[in-house]
């Protein structure tokens, strides 16, 4: 779809887990003759549906979804995967005149096709390498390692966020210059990007988490994650989603049943409020209250302009 300045659009509705992403995707899909493209990070894996909240089959077949459910739980996925295979997408949406729309909650898959990635691309024999290091010695040790390698990134990203701290290390060690160095270069020069991040207020979206989770269980989410267990083994990427990595500890009883619910919620929302974080830090972003009255509505009247 191009745009008066012969820029081709790609809208992402963005935000927090269980603020309601899905269902106003769905709704500017069916209006506008959009595409959904996966923008989350644990949606990629196949056999990890209950658990990661995936569109259902009837939601599939409402509107064409791409990149959803498709890569091996063993597989350690990074954004520079992500952004080669979206980057297919969107330009295969355009060349059949649809509206490319990213939906999740994984914002540096958004940005490594909005603003790009840096010239390291990936290595995925050391990616390989250091996820077992973490799984062996933990964060704190690969915080410290990156630490040594580079004093200043670690000033300059989520140290909590363990993808985030594995990639880093990949890029300076491949590189052999500062993470600071490793400048974005666009994939989609030719995009207008649209992103959108829906919210809820706290209380709201905190109980919204804990009604999905309540769902997933009475969804037999402990079912699904034997089932990867089984077929995938206990060290697979996918495993360590939230979710998922606490069973771990109950089928080891070192956790009870209500202990193992207790602490999905708690990191649900800890996550829902670092994923928020990191999309207030962009400018310029639009946020969308979705308890605001006619919340879609207004999307709606923005897109007209755009469109």
């Amino acid at each position: 779809m191009d745009k008066k300045n012969n820029k081709k659009l790609v809208l992402a509705i963005l935000g927090p887990t269980a603020s309601g992403k899905t269902s106003i995707a769905l709704e500017l899909a069916k209006k506008y003759g959009g595409i959904i493209i996966n923008c989350d990070s644990r949606q990629i894996y196949k056999d990890m549906l209950i658990g990661t909240a995936s569109p259902t089959q009837k939601e599939k077949e409402m509107v064409e979804h791409k990149l959803f459910n498709f890569v091996s739980p063993t597989i350690q996925f990074n954004a520079s995967d992500y952004a080669i295979l979206a980057v297919e997408e969107i330009k295969r949406a355009w060349a059949n005149n649809c509206l490319p729309i990213l939906v999740g909650g994984t914002g540096f898959y958004y940005s490594s096709i909005s603003e790009g990635l840096g010239e390291a691309g990936s290595n995925s024999e050391l990616a390989s390498f250091l996820q077992k290091e973490l799984e062996e010695k933990g964060l704190s040790y690969m915080v410290d390692k990156l630490y040594k390698l580079d004093p200043e990134a670690v000033q300059t990203i989520d140290t909590n966020n363990s993808r985030r701290v594995l990639r880093a290390i990949e890029i300076v060690t491949t590189t052999q210059k500062p993470f600071s160095q490793n400048k974005p270069k666009s994939l989609l020069p030719e995009a207008e990007f649209y992103p959108i991040v829906v919210t809820r207020p706290r209380e709201i979206l905190h109980r919204r988490i804990e009604l999905r989770i309540n769902q997933m269980f009475d969804e037999d989410l402990e079912s699904e994650i034997k089932y990867i267990i089984d077929n995938y083994g206990k060290n697979a990427a996918g495993l360590n989603s939230i979710g998922y990595r606490e069973w771990l500890d109950y089928f080891d009883r070192q956790i009870s049943y209500n202990e193992l619910k207790e602490l999905i919620l708690i990191h649900s929302r800890q996550y829902a409020k670092r994923q928020e974080t990191w999309f207030r830090k962009k400018p310029g972003v639009p946020f969308v209250n979705l308890d605001e009255k006619e919340p879609l509505e207004m999307i709606k009247q923005k897109l007209t302009i755009l469109l």
